[in-house]
């Protein structure tokens, strides 16, 4: 395990810098958290003036026990500086090394600069954070306690999890987080009078939630978010407000985002409720811009509204298939029609009763298997859509075609 610290030019004085129950007795708190933590390595970043005042003194405390190595840093007085402190932070530790901060003497903008470096080497370089740490010196107070400053990390991570689902409706890392939170409070035997009960649960459903909305699940996340339900709305908010409180301002988002879908046990509710949420999902899938799911789904949706017209089993792949014979049949009727050929194979079959508009449906149905299949095929085909063309087409035709067969279904 490596400590990042830093010196300034100030005046240290023998303090006795306490954690938990040990006290080390001197002036630069570096030395202290060695005592505590015993790190395998210790990296001092000093600016030049820093280390003409300090880096001797230091290094004679540190060496022969703890492995000091002196890293040149400028002042930070301009963005040029403030970048060069952040790469030789960054260049300073190993991928997937373990490693713990010091701010308590960093300088100016440093200390901002080393939680976002820290946060950085956590995602980009998979390095463990043991801890930030900062000695609460006063001058008039021979004891400094070490102040804990890791949930600062912690928040960079809510930060970015929230983002996510702000963006893309996935709350797969919050999920993770909230489970986190509750497994480590029992694993660590913490000691309290409230205690996670309800952490690990919402987490686990998030997770389901988003992984269904990932994979176009759409039975199995009208499943999962009707157990949204399940979890005392009260309970689960006194829990997020005692150990998860950066969640406490995306919490009531993500129950109403979810909550839309909430049906218990789909496969055998009514169908044709069912239906309405696969709607809801589809349209949340366009306004978030999942193209690519909302065309898959928009097709089955197609096929089992035509199936609950024919009073078939929309689940059962018969009926199923039976529908998508017939639909494929009316785009060829709708073909020889335009052409002027004779139809007597052709004619509209019975799914047609269910719209008004027979070559609407043939003509929509033809569009929606082309984008459809280009989609599913990869571009591994002689001709294939553009990206821009198929954003297009989900954008400014799905959703208004859907709506204009199923005018009923939809409102």
């Amino acid at each position: 395990m490596q400590l990042i610290t830093f010196l300034g030019t100030g005046t240290y004085k023998p303090t006795g810098y306490k954690w938990g129950d040990e006290i080390v007795e001197t002036p630069y708190v570096a030395e202290a958290i060695c005592q505590f933590f015993q790190p395998d390595a210790v990296a001092v970043f000093v600016t030049q003036e820093a280390k003409a005042m300090h880096w001797e003194q230091l290094s004679n405390r540190l060496n022969g026990r703890f492995s000091a190595q002196d890293i040149p840093i400028p002042s930070g007085q301009s963005e040029t500086e403030i970048w060069q402190i952040f790469d030789a932070v960054v260049d300073a530790v190993e991928p997937g090394s373990q490693v713990m901060f010091d701010i308590t003497h960093a300088f100016r903008s440093i200390p901002m600069l080393v939680l976002l470096a820290a946060a950085f080497l956590q995602k980009a370089r998979s390095v463990e954070i043991k801890g930030v740490y900062y000695g609460a010196f006063e001058f008039n107070n021979p004891q400094a306690p070490i102040v804990d400053l890791t949930p600062a990390i912690k928040l960079l991570d809510w930060l970015t999890a929230t983002d996510k689902f702000i963006d893309t409706g996935s709350s797969a890392e919050l999920g993770k987080l909230l489970s986190t939170i509750q497994q480590d409070f029992y694993t660590q035997k913490k000691q309290a009078e409230l205690k996670p009960t309800k952490l690990k649960s919402f987490g686990i459903t998030i997770e389901n939630i988003s992984r269904a909305l990932d994979y176009v699940r759409p039975m199995g996340l009208l499943e999962e978010a009707a157990k949204l339900e399940n979890i005392p709305a009260e309970k689960l908010q006194t829990e997020v407000g005692a150990f998860a409180k950066p969640f406490e301002l995306i919490l009531e988002q993500i129950q109403q985002d979810y909550r839309q879908f909430a049906l218990a046990n789909p496969r055998e509710a009514d169908p044709k409720t069912v239906l309405k949420q696969q709607f809801l999902l589809l349209r949340w899938y366009v306004d978030k811009g999942f193209g690519d799911r909302a065309t898959l789904l928009a097709r089955e949706w197609i096929v089992s509204m035509l199936c609950l017209a024919q009073d078939a089993d929309y689940l059962k792949r018969e009926d199923r298939q039976l529908v998508e014979y017939q639909l494929n049949l009316l785009d060829k009727w709708q073909q020889k029609k335009r052409d002027n050929a004779p139809m007597a194979d052709y004619s509209p079959m019975s799914i047609t009763k269910a719209v008004t508009d027979v070559e609407k449906l043939a003509k929509f149905w033809s569009n929606l298997t082309e984008f459809r299949n280009d989609l599913a095929h990869a571009e591994m085909r002689k001709e294939s859509l553009s990206s821009a063309t198929l954003k297009a087409y989900v954008n400014d035709k799905l959703m208004q075609g859907i709506t204009a067969l199923f005018p009923d279904m939809v409102g």
